[in-house]
């Protein structure tokens, strides 16, 4: 914790004795990992690659950022020649988790694809809750990433997933509401929903592809025109 003035601040020899314990478990963790990335089968490029997101996240909690932006970068390459989109979609989320110039970026290819392809539905509702904190409470973003995430849970999933993800982004919306516009009540919410358009799938997700262009900034790793061809007409 490089943040942390020592001279200012006393953490205390318990406190200092669990960060290290804390720390000795990640260590070994990591090279748990490391061992089993070594002897991973090699006709088995999806274990190499959920080992290399889970080294990713544990380098994460260890402050060795440029290591777990490596390996999860690595993982992300590998789910995308395997066209597994949803394990391309959870290395994007440890590639943002990472905190770099590019996290940003990282977090723009796991919205695009969790929202273009149909994956786990709670996995995409992650990615766009991660828009609606990084919103400023006064844009329009956060509103629209609200709006998706519902649309989003109502086309894919379905019995207690459904109810539980329904629940959570109802929360979501009406806790963007009153974040946007101090919106409180069922009536203002109505008149706050139909006025910025998040009742019209055809215009929301548009304003979803342009939050998307502003976060990538054409810094893309993928071709988007290719994968789309690949996909059913009705999407």
């Amino acid at each position: 914790m490089n943040y942390l003035d020592r001279d200012l601040v006393d953490l205390g020899a318990e406190c200092q004795d669990d960060a290290q314990t804390s720390m000795e478990v990640l260590a070994r963790r990591a090279e748990q990992l490391f061992r089993q990335l070594a002897t991973a089968p090699a006709d088995d490029p999806g274990l190499r690659a959920r080992l290399l997101t889970e080294l990713s996240r544990t380098e994460v909690s260890m402050d060795r950022t440029s290591d777990a932006w490596g390996h999860a970068m690595e993982a992300f390459r590998i789910q995308l020649a395997r066209e597994d989109w949803e394990q391309a979609v959870v290395a994007c989320d440890a590639l943002f988790s990472c905190g770099t110039d590019e996290a940003l970026i990282a977090l723009g290819h796991g919205l695009w694809l969790g929202i273009t392809f149909p994956i786990d539905p709670s996995l995409t509702v992650r990615q766009l809750m991660h828009i609606i904190d990084e919103t400023p409470a006064e844009s329009d973003g956060a509103a629209v990433a609200a709006a998706v995430a519902a649309y989003v849970v109502e086309l894919r999933s379905e019995g207690n997933q459904h109810s539980e993800l329904s629940l959570a982004v109802g929360q979501l919306l009406n806790d963007v509401a009153r974040r946007h516009g101090d919106v409180r009540g069922p009536e203002a919410f109505k008149d706050w929903f139909s006025r910025l358009e998040l009742d019209d799938p055809a215009k929301f997700l548009v304003r979803m592809r342009n939050v998307i262009d502003v976060l990538v900034q054409d810094q893309w790793w993928i071709d988007r025109d290719a994968l789309q061809a690949t996909l059913p007409p009705e999407h």
